[in-house]
């Protein structure tokens, strides 16, 4: 196995030493599998510290609606003892001695509907870092109902120390689970690998690495798994072996990768037949159709850009077939489609800019260490609309595929509630689902997206007391599900009536 020294030598003589306690977590994990292969059972749950001395504080409530997230029915007159942050009991309310929880309070909760706690399968918290802002969403997510996010790469410096602020109730905000990317090299001009590293070298600290055919790549999960890394994401400028060999090894490690559909060269199949656990972004799903030349123009240089395909094509259901033989769950990510589509009516309908003066100062050239940019570094992608991401989305969930919620974009300017409820009401209103399989992509199949599904993603004994109380039918609508009364994420209460949005905070220059 390489060292450190070598590994980064082989990077390039303007690689960064690694950041401190990165390396040290990463330096105990290598020498974790020197000792004996992957670090077994290691937590990325956790258990919130407690007091030893302080009494166990244990609640009841009582005669609840409970959709539990697993497919069953709504059940009434339900009850639900929350002990140490667990759910210690689930029972028909008739059924429930109070008697075997002599010191329980009880909470009459008659009326009220619990669902399990909402899962935001897809944000980025920290692509730069900036506390206040990450605070101010946080805020928003916990009062919203939201008890767990997946952050899908940004700086996980910023990203651990919210992680603890969250686990130990320091801020009010969900748990939260980050992903530590690998990319092929070219991705690392991308300048939000400079935001996610700054202070650093882009591609050569342990949560965004450049991977090729020559990487070490015991060494280099090893080092992702150091940052406290729930997952592995891969990017871009992967091909398909390789992709293979990164999941095979992140298996053996015991993390889980969570991939784009389409990192090209590796396409849709090559990322499905990899054994990735949830593959992103819908859309993506189109380049299964790309022509068989376009690729193979793509690596040699001569081709980038967005390329129309035929979405009837039946590589795109042989891809969604794989998906569900392998039980991988698609990140459908629909509400980045819509947002990306009004940013860029909003910009077309701005006022032009003002004509340039005859007498102003040419813009200054190119200089001639600048080179022309690569279209090798963005590649090909399958042209493919926002209407059309809902109708994959449709022919996804139709062949059986698992979907969950997830946004990658965020709520309009001054909004109450996350955007992962716009992303919910399209999964009902536009692809057709019904709202206990939107309920369920928002809780169960977030989970098993994380790896956690044995821990939080639906109401049942021993998990995480991570619920929603609300106070309309959860099943009859997506606007009902915003009639939160309150929220628990480990048991901790969080009124909705106590809720305040607050000013967003200044973005940092």
């Amino acid at each position: 196995m390489m060292s450190l020294r070598e590994t980064r030598g082989r990077l390039g003589a303007a690689a960064a030493p690694l950041a401190g306690k990165a390396a040290l977590a990463a330096t105990a994990a290598l020498g974790a599998i020197a000792l004996g292969g992957p670090l077994a059972g290691q937590s990325r749950s956790g258990e919130p510290p407690t007091n030893p001395n302080a009494e166990s504080e244990t609640i009841v409530y009582e005669g609840v609606s409970v959709l539990d997230g697993t497919g069953a029915p709504l059940r009434p007159d339900m009850s639900i003892v929350v002990r140490d942050g667990r759910i210690a009991a689930l029972a028909p309310t008739a059924q429930l001695s109070l008697e075997d929880w002599p010191d329980a309070e009880v909470e009459d909760a008659r009326g009220l509907y619990v669902i399990p706690g909402l899962i935001e399968s897809h944000t980025h918290l920290a692509t730069r870092a900036d506390r206040a802002a990450a605070e101010f969403e946080l805020n928003r997510f916990i009062y919203g109902g939201v008890t767990t996010v997946r952050d899908m790469a940004g700086d996980v410096r910023a990203l651990a120390e919210l992680q603890r602020a969250a686990l130990v109730g320091e801020i009010p905000a969900p748990d939260i689970h980050y992903a530590a990317l690998v990319a092929g090299e070219s991705f690392f001009v991308d300048p939000r690998t400079r935001s996610s590293s700054m202070g650093e070298v882009p591609g050569r600290v342990p949560w965004l690495q450049i991977v090729d055919d020559e990487s070490d790549l015991t060494e280099t999960i090893a080092l992702a798994r150091g940052t406290w890394a729930t997952g592995l994401k891969t990017y871009a400028s992967i091909d398909g072996p390789l992709l293979a060999r990164i999941a095979a090894e992140a298996r053996r490690q015991g993390i889980p990768v969570w991939s784009h559909t389409h990192v090209g060269p590796a396409l849709p199949m090559d990322v499905a037949t990899a054994g990735v656990t949830s593959m992103s972004h819908v859309c993506s799903l189109a380049s299964a159709a790309l022509p068989d030349e376009v690729p193979a123009e793509a690596r040699a240089g001569r081709r980038s850009g967005m390329v129309e395909v035929d979405l009837a094509d039946p590589r795109i259901d042989a891809v969604l077939d794989e998906m569900r033989r392998r039980g991988t769950v698609l990140d459908a990510t629909l509400k980045v489609g819509f947002f990306r589509e009004e940013m860029v009516a909003a910009r077309d309908s701005a006022a032009a800019p003002p004509a340039r003066r005859p007498d102003a100062a040419p813009r200054p050239a190119r200089g001639p260490e600048a080179p022309p940019p690569d279209p090798r570094r963005r590649g090909v992608r399958a042209a493919c609309s926002p209407e059309e991401g809902v109708a994959l989305t449709r022919r996804a969930h139709e062949a059986g595929v698992l979907i969950s919620a997830g946004t990658d974009a965020p709520p309009v300017a001054g909004a109450e509630w996350p955007a992962l409820y716009d992303e919910l009401a399209y999964l009902h209103e536009r692809v057709g689902m019904s709202m206990e399989d939107v309920i369920q992509a928002a809780t169960r199949n977030g989970a098993l997206s994380l790896g956690l599904e044995d821990e939080i993603g639906t109401v049942e004994e021993g998990k995480y007391a991570n619920l929603v109380f609300v106070e309309e039918d959860p099943t009859a609508g997506v606007a009902n599900l915003k009639s939160v009364r309150f929220t628990l994420k480990r048991g901790q209460r969080f009124d909705r009536d106590e809720f305040e949005l607050g000013t967003p905070p200044a973005r940092r220059p």
